[in-house]
């Protein structure tokens, strides 16, 4: 029960952080180290990853959530799912921007559909 408010919460959240944004499937990534599968379907990105969306057509699902002031922080196999693609990581903090939303994590694998 106590996972449930607190995802609940956090999509309260990251709703709102999202309300003023456009609305198109626009990401911007940036990291030291990228790798592409021969057929285009797996992206890895590593080293400072930072992800900034500027669209609210995404969702979240991980084993742990904790919000400090302004950053929801989810860790334990974290899943950001967009329109499409699915990216996972362990670790991950979001952050609201003027722009939309900017997550930041070590390393993540983007499988697109």
């Amino acid at each position: 029960m106590k996972l449930f408010k607190t995802l609940t919460l956090l999509t309260v959240v990251l709703s709102s952080a999202l309300s003023n944004v456009v609305v198109a499937n626009e990401m911007e990534i940036t990291a030291k180290r990228q790798t592409i599968s021969q057929d285009s379907k797996l992206h890895t990105y590593s080293g400072n990853v930072r992800i900034a969306f500027a669209n609210g057509n995404l969702s979240t699902k991980s084993s742990h959530v904790s919000l400090q002031k302004n950053t929801t922080i989810m860790e334990g196999d974290v899943e950001i799912i967009l329109d499409n693609a699915v990216a996972k990581t362990q670790r991950v903090t979001f952050t609201p921007s003027q722009q939309g939303l900017v997550a930041k994590m070590d390393k993540v694998t983007f499988t697109y559909k």
